[in-house]
C-alpha cells in the first residue's frame, strides 16, 4: 500500500499560469486522506480560513463515504498543542466530513511543534484498527506557514526541534510513504520543507506566495496530480519514440538476496515492454554492476522484447561492492558508442538503478564529469533506505530525472512515470550551458589555496573558475574579473583592471600558483573589503553589481573575524556566493558568508571534482545577480 504525504508550508513562487477550473480537475481512485493543520499564531484568522477553504475544496473533489470504493478523510491541528479533529473511524458521509473540516479549531498557539503532527499521523491516524484501509492509498497533507518552533513546551532548542520534524517525516515516509511539500509565504525554511518531502524534492515540493495562491487552481491541480500520480501522456504515446536506451543496474550485496535483484530485472523488463524496441525505433542495451560491471546485451544485439524478458529471468546474482564508477566507464567506452549501435541522430538515454552510495565516490564523480560532457540524458533511480539522494542528483542530467522508492517493491509504482518521461513530448532537452553574454558586473573569485586541498583538487578548482568565466562577456564595459587566493596569507593574482580580454583571464587562472598553508579566509575577506572594488583596483562602484565568489574546503582559522568581515562585505553591497567543498566545511560559516537567501547563494559539494555539478546553478544565479543594476 502506498502512502502519499503532502506537506504545505509557505515561500515565494510564480503562479502566473493558466489552469483549468477546479471542477475540471480529474480525481483519482479512493484514498484515505488526513490533513495536519498548522494553527499557530503566525496565521491570521483570515489566513486560517483560506487554509480551511483549501482543505474543503480538496476533500470535496473526492467521493467521500463509508463504502469500500469511496474515500475517507481525517484531520488534526497543531501549534503549541496537538488537537485531534476527526478520524477515519468517525462519520464518513461527505456532508459530515466537510462540516468537520469547517469546524477545525483556530488555536493561535505560540509554538509550531510540527513534529507532533507527523508523529500523531504515524502512530495514531494510520495505526491498525483506526479506520485506515490496507487496500487503498493513504494521503497525509500538512499545512504550515512557519518553521518548527518548540517554544517553551519542550526542553530542547529550535534546531533540535527541526531535526525531530525531519525524523518524524522520515518515519511516515518509511511506512512506506511519499511526502509532497508546498511552501506558502516568506517565513518557512525551504530546506526544512524540502527535507520533509519525498524525493526528488523538486517534484514533491511547491512554494507559493500567500494563502490566496494556495487556493489557486494551479496549486490544487499540482496537489491532485501528485496524489493521483496522473501524468500528461499515456504510456502508449511512447511507442513512437526513437532512442538508444541503456540500463545500468546495481547487483551489489546490499540487495541482500537474489529475489530483490530479480525484482530489479523484472522492472527493467516491464519498462522495455512498453517501448517500441527494434533496429529503427528504440535500441536497448543493459549491464549490471557490483565489484565489476557485467555487459548483458548491447544496443546492436537487436533483441526483441520477448527475448529480453526471457534472458532477464535467468541472470545469476553476484553480489559485491557498488563500483558505479566502473559501470559508467564501461558505458562510455563500450555501451552508448557508435561501434555498438549508438546512433548520432537520436537521444542517448541512460537509466541507472542503485540501492546505495557508490563504493568509490571520488572515482564516480570523475566519471560523472565525463558523462555530462557527452550530453547523455541520464535517469537515476534510488531504491531503499540506503540510497544517497545527493549522489542521485549528481547522476541525473535533470532534477526531474531522479526517482526514489522506499523499498524494492516500490519500483512498480514508478514504472508509469519513468516510461512517460521517456516520451519525447515530456522529456526536456539535454541541459544547455547558461551564458551571461552582455551581463555587466565586477566579479572577484576568492580561491582557497591551503594545504588541505592538494594540487589535483586545486587544478579542478581552476577548471571550475574558467568554466564560469567562459559564460561571460569579458571587457572594460562588460564583466570584469579579479582573483584573490588565500592560505597563510591572501593576495591578488589579478585585479579587476588587470585584464580586458577573456583569453587573458583564462590564461591567468590556468597559471595561478598553488601556495599551500593554513585556511586564513579572513585575510582574503579583509583585502576584499579594503581594495577589491575600489577605483584603483578597477572597481566601478555602485554603477554595476559587485559580486564575490568564495571557494573553500574547510573552516577558517579565525571564524569570528571571518564572519565579521563577511557581514561587513555584504553591508557594502557586495553579493557574496560561498562554495564549500569536501567533508570538513563549516556549513554555518558558509551560510553566514553568503548573501540572503542562503538557498540561492550558499553551495556545498563533496569534492573539487564535483564542482562542475553546480556550475550551471552558480552561473545562473551569478547572471541574475549581474542583472541587478544599482542606481
Amino acid at each position: 500500500m502506498e502512502r502519499l504525504i503532502i506537506c504545505l508550508c509557505v515561500v515565494p513562487c510564480l503562479l502566473a499560469m493558466t489552469t483549468p477550473a477546479v471542477d475540471e480537475l480529474k480525481v483519482c481512485d479512493p484514498v484515505d486522506i488526513a490533513f495536519i493543520v498548522d494553527t499557530s499564531s503566525s496565521l491570521w484568522y483570515k489566513h486560517f480560513k483560506l487554509q480551511i477553504k483549501f482543505i474543503h475544496d480538496i476533500v470535496s473533489l473526492w467521493d467521500i463515504g463509508p463504502g469500500d470504493q469511496q474515500s475517507r478523510a481525517a484531520a488534526l491541528s497543531f501549534s503549541s498543542r496537538l488537537f485531534p479533529e476527526f478520524g477515519f473511524s468517525d462519520s464518513q458521509s461527505k456532508k459530515s466530513v466537510l462540516a468537520a473540516v469547517n469546524n477545525i479549531t483556530y488555536v493561535a498557539g505560540d509554538a509550531t511543534r510540527m513534529y507532533l503532527g507527523l508523529e500523531y499521523a504515524h502512530d495514531t491516524i494510520y495505526a491498525p484498527g483506526n479506520g485506515e484501509r490496507p487496500n487503498v492509498s493513504n494521503v497525509v497533507v500538512i499545512l504550515t506557514d512557519g518553521v518548527t518552533n518548540p517554544g517553551h513546551y519542550d526542553n530542547f532548542t529550535r534546531d533540535v526541534g527541526k531535526k525531530l520534524t525531519q525524523t518524524q517525516a522520515a518515519r511516515v515516509r518509511g511506512l512506506p510513504a511519499n511526502l509532497f511539500a508546498i511552501g506558502i509565504g516568506n517565513d518557512v525554511d525551504e530546506n526544512e520543507v524540502r527535507g520533509m518531502a519525498s524525493k526528488p524534492a523538486e517534484s514533491y515540493s511547491l512554494f507559493v506566495n500567500n494563502f490566496d495562491d494556495l487556493n489557486s487552481n494551479f496549486v490544487k491541480r499540482s496537489v491532485l496530480q501528485k496524489v493521483c500520480g496522473s501524468l500528461p501522456q499515456k504510456i502508449e504515446e511512447c511507442k513512437q519514440t526513437k532512442a538508444d536506451v541503456f540500463f545500468v543496474v546495481d547487483e551489489s550485496s546490499s540487495l541482500h538476496r537474489h529475489q530483490n535483484f530479480q525484482k530489479e530485472l523484472n522492472f527493467v523488463a516491464s519498462v522495455i515492454d512498453q517501448l517500441e524496441v527494434g533496429r529503427d525505433d528504440v535500441r536497448v542495451g543493459m549491464m549490471t554492476f557490483s565489484s565489476d560491471p557485467r555487459m548483458l546485451f548491447q544496443l546492436n544485439d537487436f533483441k526483441t522484447k520477448e527475448q529480453i524478458a526471457s534472458l532477464l529471468k535467468y541472470i545469476p546474482w553476484r553480489g559485491g561492492d557498488t563500483y558505479l564508477d566502473k559501470a559508467l566507464k564501461l558505458l562510455m567506452s563500450d555501451g552508448l558508442v557508435a561501434s555498438q549501435g549508438s546512433r548520432n541522430n537520436v537521444p542517448q538515454i541512460t537509466i541507472v538503478i542503485t540501492d546505495g552510495q557508490s563504493t568509490n565516490p571520488r572515482a564516480t564523480e570523475k566519471m560523472l564529469v565525463e558523462l555530462r560532457r557527452m550530453n547523455f540524458i541520464v535517469f537515476a533511480i534510488g531504491v531503499g533506505p540506503n540510497r544517497d539522494p545527493t549522489e542521485l542528483q549528481r547522476i541525473a542530467s535533470d532534477p526531474s530525472y531522479v526517482l526514489e522508492v522506499e523499498n524494492i517493491d516500490g519500483l512498480v509504482e514508478i514504472r508509469k512515470k519513468l516510461i512517460t518521461q521517456l516520451c519525447p513530448g515530456d522529456r526536456p532537452e539535454p541541459p544547455k550551458p547558461i551564458t551571461c553574454q552582455g551581463a555587466i558586473a565586477d566579479i572577484i573569485f576568492i580561491a582557497d589555496s591551503s594545504t588541505s586541498i592538494g594540487i589535483t583538487a586545486f587544478n579542478n578548482l581552476k577548471e571550475f573558475a574558467k568554466s564560469v568565466v567562459n559564460r561571460f562577456t569579458i571587457g572594460p564595459n562588460n564583466t570584469k574579473i579579479g582573483l584573490i587566493t588565500f592560505a597563510n596569507d591572501a593576495e591578488f593574482q589579478f585585479r579587476l583592471n588587470t585584464f580586458n580580454d577573456k583569453d587573458e583571464v583564462i590564461k591567468a587562472i590556468s597559471s595561478m600558483p598553488y601556495s599551500t598553508g593554513n585556511t586564513n579566509t579572513h585575510k582574503a575577506l579583509e583585502i576584499l573589503n579594503k581594495f577589491a572594488f575600489t577605483p584603483n583596483f578597477g572597481g566601478r562602484g555602485n554603477r554595476v553589481p559587485k559580486i564575490a565568489i568564495v571557494i573553500t574546503d574547510g573552516s577558517s582559522r579565525q571564524p569570528t573575524l571571518t564572519r565579521t568581515l563577511a557581514i561587513k562585505a555584504k553591508q557594502q553591497g557586495i553579493m557574496m556566493f560561498s562554495i564549500g567543498v569536501g567533508p570538513y566545511i563549516d556549513q554555518n560559516e558558509l551560510d553566514i558568508m553568503a548573501s540572503s537567501p542562503t538557498s540561492m547563494y550558499s553551495f556545498s559539494v563533496n569534492s573539487f571534482a564535483a564542482l562542475s555539478s553546480i556550475e550551471g546553478s552558480l552561473a545562473n544565479r551569478t547572471c541574475t545577480a549581474a542583472g541587478q543594476r544599482n542606481p
